[in-house]
C-alpha cells in the first residue's frame, strides 16, 4: 500500500484561508531558575487536558471533547429526540476560537460630540471549531462524517470540554454550565485528498435558566 503524505497546516490554509501553527506549535525554551518550574502543565484549572492522542497515535495540543447522547442503535430516521447513553468524542484535529459581543445602547447628546453608552448585557459566547476528519485508510471517512452529522441533528444542548472554553463557561455566574448548542455545521470542499474532509462547527453557549410562573 502506498504511503500518503500531506501537511495539515497547508490543508488548513487552503481550506479556511489563513495560516495556523496549531498542528506544529512552537514552544519557547525556558532557561535559568525558571526552568525548574517549567514542567509541562497537563490540565487546565478546571481539569480539561491540554494534550491528547489522535487516532494515528500522535500527540496534539488543545483537544476539544464533546459529550452527546449516543443514538447509534437508533434507526437514524428521527434525531430530534436524544435517548441514548452519554458518550464522549474528541473532535478530530480541532482549531478552536471563542468570541463574544456586548449589547450596547448608544444615545446621541444634543450639542455635544459622541454618545452616551449604556451597557445592556454580554451576549452568548460563540465557539468556532475548524478541523479535519481523517480516515485511517485512503478512503473517505464516512463513519466519522456521519457521526458528526448525527450529533448536529440532535436538537438539544451538549457539553464541551476544553481548557479554553472552560475559562468562559465554567463560572459561578453561569451556574458552572459547560453546555453549548451547535448553530452551524459545514463541510467545506477540498480537492486532491480523498481521505480528509474539513469541517466547521459554530456553537453558542447555553446557560440554564429557572423560569418562575406568576399567577
Amino acid at each position: 500500500m502506498a504511503e500518503i503524505s500531506f501537511s495539515l497546516a497547508d490543508l488548513f490554509e487552503q481550506t479556511f484561508g489563513y495560516k495556523t501553527k496549531a498542528f506544529d506549535p512552537e514552544f519557547k525554551s525556558v532557561t535559568g531558575q525558571n526552568a525548574l518550574l517549567a514542567g509541562r502543565k497537563e490540565n487546565g484549572a478546571q481539569g480539561s487536558p491540554y494534550y491528547s492522542i489522535d487516532e494515528l497515535g500522535k500527540e496534539y495540543y488543545m483537544p476539544v471533547t464533546i459529550m452527546y447522547n449516543d443514538t447509534s442503535e437508533d434507526t437514524g430516521l428521527n434525531t430530534n429526540e436524544s435517548s441514548g447513553p452519554l458518550s464522549k468524542w474528541n473532535l478530530p484535529y480541532p482549531v478552536i476560537s471563542v468570541t463574544s459581543r456586548k449589547t450596547i445602547v448608544e444615545t446621541p447628546l444634543t450639542g455635544r460630540k459622541g454618545t452616551v453608552k449604556e451597557l445592556i448585557n454580554v451576549q452568548d459566547y460563540e465557539i468556532l471549531v475548524r478541523g479535519f476528519i481523517i480516515g485511517n485508510t485512503n478512503e473517505f471517512p464516512e463513519a466519522d462524517v456521519t457521526k458528526l452529522r448525527t450529533i448536529y441533528e440532535q436538537n438539544t444542548a451538549l457539553s464541551i470540554q476544553c481548557p479554553l472554553t472552560d475559562i468562559f463557561l465554567l463560572r459561578p455566574d453561569r451556574s458552572g454550565s459547560d453546555q453549548v448548542v451547535i448553530r452551524e455545521l459545514s463541510f467545506p470542499s477540498m480537492n486532491g485528498v480523498k481521505n480528509v474532509r474539513p469541517y466547521l462547527l459554530r456553537m453558542v453557549s447555553d446557560e440554564p435558566f429557572n423560569l418562575v410562573t406568576i399567577s
